[in-house]
């Protein structure tokens, strides 16, 4: 754990670095690290789907995250009075998500869309040609969301392996 303490505003950042982006991912696997993003969100064994963002977002704060080459990056900002929140919250997310199949399936849907507006993103399909460019035989070369193809083949089977994986004490950080 990481803290840095400044005192020019009373609000809080909480984070949880996961080693593991993108170019972590094997065959089958493209946008897994992304997607796993998204269903972090999505339910754990103590709080429903919605729950985690209502949550933080009931105490004045926000909740997010992004996913790179080699880092997911889970974090919320607070009145810092309610930092216990963001810890409980991303801790919960992070030690237990559910995977409900039935969320992954409705999020398979959401992510594809991501992809096809991307598609349509003159900025974004530049990078992915310029990475691709650069990065001929590099994992950088793939793009972050993945690819259509493996997106729509997630199974609850695939993302608890890649989680079991990467998901470990030595590969996270607060």
């Amino acid at each position: 754990m990481l803290l840095r303490e400044v005192h020019v505003a009373p609000v809080a950042e909480v984070q949880v670095w996961a080693a593991v982006g993108s170019a972590d991912e094997g065959p089958g696997e493209g946008g897994l690290a992304h997607f796993h993003e998204h269903m972090l969100f999505k339910g754990t064994e103590g709080r429903g789907v919605g729950e985690i963002t209502a949550e933080v977002e009931g105490v004045g704060g926000r909740i997010n995250a992004y996913t790179s080459f080699d880092v997911t990056c889970y974090h919320a900002t607070l009145p810092s009075a309610e930092v216990s929140v963001g810890l409980e919250v991303l801790a919960d997310s992070v030690q237990h998500s559910l995977f409900d199949p039935e969320e992954i399936d409705r999020e398979i849907e959401v992510v594809l869309e991501e992809i096809r507006s991307a598609e349509d993103d003159p900025h974004h399909v530049l990078s992915d040609a310029l990475f691709g460019t650069a990065y001929q035989v590099h994992p950088y070369r793939l793009p972050i969301l993945g690819n259509g193809k493996d997106v729509a083949g997630f199974t609850h089977e695939k993302l608890c392996s890649f989680y079991d994986r990467w998901y470990t004490p030595d590969k996270l950080l607060v």
